[in-house]
């Protein structure tokens, strides 16, 4: 996926959907943070996404996209 597609997605898909979305795609993540390890979409999120700039990683809040 392409840098745009991957800001897209993050946009419009909650912090689980979004790294589902990524894991069908056999998109490589690494999750850097993230405050429930049970529940992607509660509290803070920070992942590395392949496809990416090198050093950039997405932040989720509550599931929506940090913008």
């Amino acid at each position: 996926m392409t840098e745009i597609q991957i800001i897209k997605a993050a946009c419009r898909l909650s912090a689980k959907s979004f790294l589902e979305l990524m894991d069908h795609n056999g998109v490589f993540t690494e999750i850097l943070d993230q405050d429930n390890i049970c529940n992607a979409n509660e509290g803070c999120l920070n992942v590395i996404v392949e496809g990416m700039p090198e050093g950039q990683s997405l932040l989720f809040f509550d599931g929506d996209f940090a913008k």
